[in-house]
């Protein structure tokens, strides 16, 4: 299918990631790679590098990935996984299996490990806040808008989006979900810019802001610890800034062709040297030695 028209869509996954808009978009995966270097941005699409491919014999999905299948996606978990009845991969008779599965597509895993992941399942839902964030609403559907200032299209595809318009939330499968550290991650993950992203996406599409953007996480070992966060205004803002920043790259890579790689913010038009300092604790270390 080509979008054409703004709004929200219930595409496949592999769909949304090939980018079906008519011409090339805009998402917040994208937004992390050209605010690094557009080049890495282009590599990285499969719209915009006519020579992109998964890497060969490359694991298609994680744990996590599964995690996510499981509970977003129920019914697509016989389609999209392919559970091993092996102890590990070392044997022949496993590894064969687990290259099937990955020749068609499917996600291989051991049934241990998927055994682990539905009693991750059972927990996230035991807890009565986690599993009204994800009650009433719909999941895995895709936004598509234009840029209100550039006017290129943009994408992206919550998790869940509640029937009443009032959150959004994304499921993360993540080593800790400790609130305490979720904003180091968050930074560098880039999930300010995401969240603003979204919500910005969001109205776009619909015409009302979302009050909330939460953040499920859940740790993958017993007892399979979770928490719902949200980031504060603060860092909302600081991702809307960035986002523009980002937009303002891409608008100029689509019109000029040149995807370069590192540039000074002050003269994106060619190569120059660049002048860096040690950081402060290297500094500090080398004033006490001396």
């Amino acid at each position: 299918m080509t979008i054409t028209e703004p709004g929200v869509y219930d595409i496949a996954s592999d769909v949304y990631h090939a980018d079906p808009c008519d011409t090339p978009s805009l998402s917040a995966g994208m937004i992390n790679d050209i605010l690094i270097a557009p080049a890495l941005c282009r590599e990285n699409s499969r719209r915009l590098n006519p020579d992109w491919e998964e890497m060969e014999g490359a694991d298609k999905f994680t744990i996590g990935t599964v995690s996510h299948v499981i509970f977003l996606e129920p019914g697509l978990l016989h389609e999209k996984v392919s559970v091993i009845h092996a102890d590990d991969w070392r044997t022949k008779a496993a590894k064969d299996q687990r290259d099937a599965a990955r020749a068609a597509g499917r996600t291989p895993i051991l049934a241990k490990h998927i055994e682990k992941v539905e009693a991750a399942r059972r927990a996230f839902f035991a807890n009565p806040f986690t599993a009204g964030a994800f009650a009433r609403g719909r999941f895995e559907q895709s936004m598509f808008w234009r840029h209100p200032m550039h006017g290129f299209w943009c994408r992206a595809r919550p998790d869940f989006i509640a029937d009443s318009g009032a959150h959004l939330c994304d499921y993360k499968a993540t080593a800790s979900a400790n609130p305490e550290r979720f904003g180091k991650h968050a930074f560098d993950m880039g999930y300010h810019r995401r969240a603003a992203w979204y919500l910005d996406g969001f109205a776009a599409v619909t015409g009302k802001p979302a009050e909330h953007y939460w953040f499920c996480n859940q740790e993958p070992k017993p007892p399979y610890l979770t928490s719902v966060v949200e980031l504060d205004m603060q860092a909302l803002e600081a991702g809307r800034a960035e986002n523009d920043r980002a937009a303002a790259l891409f608008a100029r890579c689509l019109e000029t062709g040149d995807w370069f790689g590192y540039r000074q913010a002050s003269d994106l038009s060619r190569d120059l040297a660049f002048r860096v300092g040690l950081p402060t604790w290297a500094l500090m270390q080398i004033d006490q030695r001396t």
